[in-house]
């Protein structure tokens, strides 16, 4: 098992700040602080993370989650398209919790467009020119390597995105703020959430 969590923060610099308090609860785990914008883009990336707010602003902590929900925490396919994909690439791997279905299409098929490997800006073009389904499943997050605004622009076509290798969130740091403004943001991180940190380090 791969013991390496990814300290996510708005810049490396915050993601660091709060290493030695949460070595303290993950001691059997190497922790690697790293910067959204890094983590993405890296594609040896750790699938666990832990999600680091800077805790100096509640409209930045909502804009870092809600960045971090838009870019890092795409879902699994559904197990109906997971289990085909699997008999495809000879996996018997189980299925991860569930995103909704795609919808159908005009034949009554459930239909999802499979990118392995790197996902580029011309790649994605053709894809989203082509009559292909809507629905594109990745490998994972970091091999997708298109820019906000080509995300943005594909995403008003209708493209939403699922991952054959999600990203696991096991904590999220939460300032006092962040804590009472739950029901702000606690729809944006996924059910495998197990700890919040409430104290922020001096």
């Amino acid at each position: 098992m791969d013991r390496r969590i990814a300290l996510v923060g708005p810049t490396a610099t915050v993601a660091r700040s709060f290493e030695a308090a949460l070595a303290r609860r993950f001691h059997y785990d190497r922790l690697e602080p790293v910067s959204l914008s890094r983590f993405v883009s890296d594609r040896r990336a750790p699938v666990r993370i832990v999600l680091c707010p800077a805790g100096r602003s509640l409209a930045d902590d909502l804009a870092f989650l809600r960045a971090a929900r838009r870019r890092a925490l795409w879902p699994p396919p559904a197990a109906e398209v997971w289990s085909a994909i699997a008999g495809l690439r000879g996996s018997h791997d189980p299925a991860p919790d569930v995103a909704p279905l795609p919808p159908p299409t005009r034949s009554g098929r459930r239909a999802a467009l499979l990118l392995e490997g790197d996902v580029t800006p011309d790649r994605a073009r053709r894809a989203a020119a082509a009559p292909a389904p809507r629905l594109w499943i990745a490998e994972r997050v970091q091999r997708v390597r298109l820019g906000e605004a080509l995300l943005e622009e594909l995403r008003r076509t209708g493209i939403r995105w699922s991952v054959l290798e999600p990203v696991e969130v096991v904590a999220v740091v939460v300032s006092p703020e962040l804590t009472r403004a739950s029901s702000r943001w606690s729809r944006w991180i996924p059910r495998a959430v197990s700890i919040r940190i409430a104290a922020r380090p001096k």
